[in-house]
């Protein structure tokens, strides 16, 4: 089950957990370069309560790792690069959101959405790492130069998203149903009590 996209306070409370939950692994996966579980946090908050959610989850995590990094920051135009492209998993999160099917065990998740981390890598590694040359006016085959220094960073990361996205996005997703089907049942109204019978006297 696919929780409704959340309104108000809910909103808030779903990407300011999942903000969190994203900040934290990067600062405790720091020495691990380009391995992080951010980007599978951005999916499955994206699929889970929507594009918003995951939009607002993937540029407020960026916002803080990226001026708080331990590297040092990355300002101006570099983070609105960053941002931007992490939107690429909120996009791929709201994509599955709006096709998934219930009926779909783990072992098919985990294939799917292995391989859309893969793809999401690819496509966020290729933006990052070409815009700034892009961006400072040299021309495209310049900025793809910048790609073969970059390319084992490029490989961390391609592969370890595959692996979290086909690992630790399926059950964070899980555990989120678990928890929206308890809330949808409590919210449920309780059943009237039947009508007291009344008692008939004999005549």
């Amino acid at each position: 089950m696919v929780a409704p996209a959340p309104t108000g306070a809910r909103k808030v409370a779903a990407v300011s957990m999942f903000t969190a939950l994203a900040v934290v692994t990067d600062y405790a996966m720091f020495p691990l370069a380009n391995v992080k579980l951010m980007d599978s946090i951005v999916f499955v908050s994206a699929l889970a309560f929507g594009l918003e959610v995951g939009v607002s989850v993937g540029a407020l995590t960026w916002l803080v790792y990226g001026e708080v990094n331990p590297l040092g920051p990355d300002g101006g135009l570099m983070l609105l690069v960053l941002v931007a492209s992490e939107t690429v998993y909120a996009l791929l999160g709201f994509a599955v959101r709006r096709s998934l099917d219930p009926r779909a065990g783990l072992p098919a998740r985990s294939i799917i959405w292995g391989s859309l981390g893969l793809i999401g890598a690819f496509v966020y590694d290729l933006i990052t790492n070409t815009a700034p040359a892009l961006l400072a006016g040299d021309p495209l085959r310049v900025a793809l130069g910048f790609l073969v220094p970059a390319a084992p960073f490029m490989v961390a990361h391609e592969l370890s998203d595959l692996f979290f996205f086909a690992t630790v996005a399926p059950l964070v997703f899980a555990a989120v149903e678990k928890v929206t089907r308890r809330q949808a049942v409590a919210a449920r109204p309780a059943a009237a009590p039947p009508p007291p019978q009344l008692l008939r006297s004999n005549p």
